[in-house]
């Protein structure tokens, strides 16, 4: 079974707080999310301070401050080509915004597209990125587990692929296929025009709603090709 270990480097959150929110990722994974997306089975460890993570496992490591252009979390692959999901506990907070959400998001995409290059083609030939979380990632969407706040998602139906029947999301939210929510957004790859961005009017307001420069939004649209891994913690 896969292990993702949970990791918390951040000095703003405690590891008990992390903890009360391992059984809701593990919930959300291998019950709705695993229902929808098929992403099979997966184990939450959490990994104490100076503790080595199992070898082979994912990550989701908590942090302060945002190491890529203001973003409040993504997810990317370790040096060993392993998917990470990075949490900026200090930069969701300032954003106003939830850090069990945040985190949760991350783990959803990490999940559905782990090595970052998955796109949806529609009837019309347009590809949308495969974030899963995006376009219903405002906390208002979300749902708790155990108390916890997690977010929403979209089902592949949201890609609008052929015969379509059933829920657009989770939660139930959206109506049709490609809709962004207010407080979402979503990213889009049309031949002629290159890659866009859609941003509902409420999640104008965040500090997500701008592709920052230098994060993975702004990069894929100017089409960079220098895309690095992500390295180790200097305490791993």
């Amino acid at each position: 079974m896969l292990q993702i270990a949970v990791i918390n480097e951040s000095t703003v959150i405690t590891a008990d707080a992390v903890k009360s929110m391992v059984p809701a990722f593990s919930g959300q994974w291998n019950n709705e999310l695993n229902a929808v997306w098929g992403v099979g089975q997966a184990q939450f460890v959490f990994v104490d301070p100076g503790t080595t993570p199992p070898g082979g496992s994912w990550w989701v490591v908590f942090l302060d401050d945002s190491d890529q252009a203001n973003a409040l979390a993504y997810h990317d692959l370790t040096d060993q080509g392993l998917p990470i999901s990075k949490v900026f506990v200090k930069t969701i907070l300032a954003d106003n915004a939830s850090v069990s959400v945040g985190a949760t998001h991350e783990i959803c995409e990490m999940a559905v597209d782990p090595w970052l290059n998955s796109a949806y083609q529609d009837l019309q030939g347009t590809f949308w990125a495969g974030e899963v979380c995006d376009p219903v990632e405002d906390p208002q969407y979300g749902y708790e587990i155990g108390g916890v706040l997690v977010t929403d998602f979209v089902t592949p139906n949201w890609f609008g692929h052929r015969n379509a029947v059933g829920d657009i999301d989770y939660r139930k939210r959206a109506q049709t296929a490609f809709e962004v929510l207010t407080g979402g957004y979503a990213q889009k790859w049309d031949p002629q025009q290159g890659w866009q961005q859609i941003t509902g009017a409420r999640a104008q307001q965040s500090k997500r709603a701008k592709a920052q420069v230098g994060s993975r939004r702004e990069r894929r649209a100017r089409k960079w090709k220098g895309w690095q891994p992500s390295k180790r913690f200097k305490n791993m």
